[in-house]
């Protein structure tokens, strides 16, 4: 068994590799904006308790 012949695909190759890799950026991108929503609510809750010290 061949591991290329088993992603080809046939006709629907374009299709298939296309929605894999817009799937796999759209992950990405919502990874990354989640950690950086993160690191923005931890410094913005340190300024504000740090301030009523």
């Amino acid at each position: 068994m061949d591991i290329f012949a088993q992603l080809v695909f046939d006709k629907y190759a374009v299709y298939i590799w296309f929605s894999y890799g817009l799937t796999f950026v759209t992950i990405a991108f919502l990874f990354l904006r989640a950690k950086k929503s993160r690191l923005d609510t931890i410094r913005k809750l340190r300024v504000k308790y740090l301030r009523d010290l």
